[in-house]
């Protein structure tokens, strides 16, 4: 076969992966000559009789939660790429599948699903004296809280340490830390006259959607209710600055194309009575498997508003990726587009 067009390097690891899958589930596969086109490989495998060709994306360490995620929303069509990399973790693997991103890794470990009865996962299988690339958890709630700020407005970057800590609820003490973090995972960067920005939105938004959901939502104080009728909760208008919807709501009033199954809320929790009117309002019942889930606004309500009803725009992102549901991962990656435009023009 010739592989002018592959470096042999990477057809030798693709190679490995597909020698790997095959002795975990004697599916056949062979490496394709790409030649009239810009993929760096491709791959036909061969599965209870059907041939399945996959444009290859080879990333030898995946070593940050976000990456399967910042992957998937840059692939024109996932349901004909496939993630090929080093042995990945069951955390990871997980990830892999929950988000829909197809993978085959070099100790057998799979995920592949056309939509059209062929479904195949393996995981745990650990390779030989392979390098395993655990979710990373190093990420400090001041360090998203700093985040979250960021992609709502980006020149907090560059404000005074006293302005930061005023929107985002960050401790001034605090502050020095979160940025040498971010700093240092090459979240941003500096420009030529010396100011802060960020260095890739995409995969700086992935960051934030993973860490929020690991490290910071469960830090928050919040609710799950049950409620008779959701729909009459549908129909309620959340108080501006004090509330705002998340999730799903949110999701259905920016886009109209989901019907929420589940119901969050961010309320301002240092009124007093914000939680209470809700509760006695709707004649919610507290219940750890309601629909409706209450959560603290972690930021200044007096700040990031711009969005009401809805909280801003990364936080739905977030709220939607974490629920691990296909349809609501489909609605998120709508939203991508408009998270990155925002952060390209409010640093132009």
């Amino acid at each position: 076969m010739n592989n002018l067009f592959i470096p042999g390097s990477e057809t030798a690891f693709i190679a490995s992966a597909l020698e790997a899958l095959h002795d975990s589930t004697c599916i056949q596969g062979e490496v394709l000559d790409t030649p009239n086109d810009d993929t760096v490989a491709a791959v036909l495998l061969t599965i209870n009789g059907r041939k399945l060709r996959y444009d290859c994306e080879i990333k030898k360490k995946v070593d940050r939660y976000a990456l399967p995620l910042n992957l998937l929303n840059r692939l024109g069509n996932a349901q004909r790429a496939l993630l090929v990399s080093s042995p990945l973790s069951p955390d990871m693997a997980t990830r892999c599948r929950d988000i829909g991103l197809q993978f085959i890794d070099t100790a057998g470990n799979a995920y592949i699903n056309d939509g059209a009865g062929i479904y195949i996962y393996v995981t745990g299988r650990r390779g030989d004296a392979e390098i395993q690339f655990p979710a990373n958890n190093t990420m400090t709630p001041g360090a998203l809280r700093m985040m979250f700020a960021a992609l709502a407005e980006p020149a907090l970057l560059n404000a005074p340490y006293r302005d930061i800590s005023m929107h985002a609820r960050i401790a001034i003490g605090a502050i020095s830390k979160a940025f040498d973090t971010l700093e240092s995972r090459e979240l941003i960067g500096s420009t030529a006259d010396g100011k802060r920005m960020i260095r890739t939105p995409e995969l700086f938004l992935n960051e934030w959607a993973s860490g929020y959901a690991g490290r910071l939502k469960p830090k928050l104080r919040k609710y799950r209710f049950a409620i008779d009728n959701l729909d009459e909760f549908l129909n309620w208008s959340p108080g501006f600055r004090l509330s705002a919807w998340g999730g799903e709501p949110a999701a259905m009033i920016l886009t109209g194309h989901l019907k929420p199954q589940e119901c969050t809320v961010y309320i301002d929790m240092d009124d007093p009575h914000a939680l209470k009117d809700i509760v006695k309002s709707f004649r919610l019942r507290a219940d750890p498997r309601g629909r409706i889930e209450i959560v603290e606004m972690f930021w200044n309500p007096d700040h990031f508003a711009d969005s009401f009803p809805t909280v801003p725009l990364h936080l739905i992102y977030a709220d939607l990726m974490a629920s691990h549901d296909s349809r609501n991962i489909a609605v998120a990656r709508q939203l991508v587009p408009g998270i990155i435009e925002h952060v390209h023009d409010t640093t132009r």
